[in-house]
């Protein structure tokens, strides 16, 4: 964040963002991913038994590069290179954030509510039907006692495809390897189907690294669609561990669909432990 916060004078450009501008489409005016912004490497327990990546930050990219000002208050940060304040909003984002409904982050509880030992005292009583409290509590939970990490730290507002260079993203993705292999876990879940066309293309360049042990699909009440996931082993400076891609997982007709998130984890939860 150094770069970001150019001496302390006037706001910096993240250089490493700017090298990603092309690798997915942008709208008119803008970069790909935000270069004038907070990164958003993680959130919540650095240690945790389960892990959750994500793709990016969502965001608007011009809105991402013209809040830094907004950010630097809500963390209590001094500078961008206030790195105290910044990791003790990151861990503790979820109590930061327990007042706010938002359906993504509830429906990681959801999704997670069937995974044993998972290190998150999701109550067993959540349910589609839960009061607002409840909902409140759990989204809480599941965001402070897991550990979320993103692929690329930088905001987009969305990406349908890849257009660039995905070796670009290679970097960005040791980085995240080094973070899950620096303490002991249980469960890694890749949230988007969009890491199967990166391991694909990571695999090439570095062989061995990562494979396929199985693909599953099933259907689940009130989706047309099948659901899917796979299950790999990804090896990382002589570590190994297996983890699986959530490929339903950012489906946009799961936005509130909570009944279904949590069958689609019990799912993704079998696939995992099988032999």
């Amino acid at each position: 964040m150094n770069e970001l916060y150019n001496g302390g004078n006037t706001p910096g450009v993240i250089q490493d963002a700017l090298q990603l501008n092309g690798l997915i489409p942008a709208k008119a005016g803008q970069t790909s991913f935000a270069t004038m912004a907070l990164n958003g490497y993680y959130s919540g327990d650095l240690e945790a038994k389960t892990v959750m990546v994500m793709f990016n930050p969502g965001c608007d990219v011009s809105v991402a590069n013209s809040n830094l000002p907004n950010e630097l208050q809500k963390r209590n940060m001094k500078n961008a290179v206030d790195f105290a304040n910044f990791h003790d909003y990151s861990k503790n984002y979820g109590h930061y954030d327990r007042l706010r409904q938002d359906a993504f982050d509830l429906k990681q509880a959801f999704f997670l509510k069937s995974w044993q030992n998972s290190g998150i005292a999701i109550p067993k009583s959540l349910c589609a039907n839960s009061g607002k409290q409840a909902k409140l509590d759990s989204k809480e939970i599941v965001l402070t006692q897991k550990l979320q990490l993103d692929l690329i730290p930088y905001a987009s507002s969305k990406f349908e495809e890849f257009t660039g260079n995905i070796s670009l993203v290679f970097p960005f993705l040791e980085t995240l390897f080094d973070a899950i292999f620096s303490f002991p876990r249980k469960y890694v879940i890749f949230c988007s189907g969009k890491f199967e066309t990166i391991f694909k293309e990571y695999e090439k360049a570095n062989p061995g690294t990562i494979s396929c042990i199985r693909k599953a699909k099933k259907k689940i009440p009130g989706r047309e669609n099948a659901v899917s996931c796979s299950v790999i082993t990804v090896k990382y400076q002589s570590k190994e561990i297996r983890a699986i891609i959530a490929n339903t997982f950012h489906d946009r007709s799961l936005p509130n669909a909570y009944n279904q998130m949590e069958a689609y984890g019990e799912f993704c939860y079998q696939e995992f432990i099988k032999p």
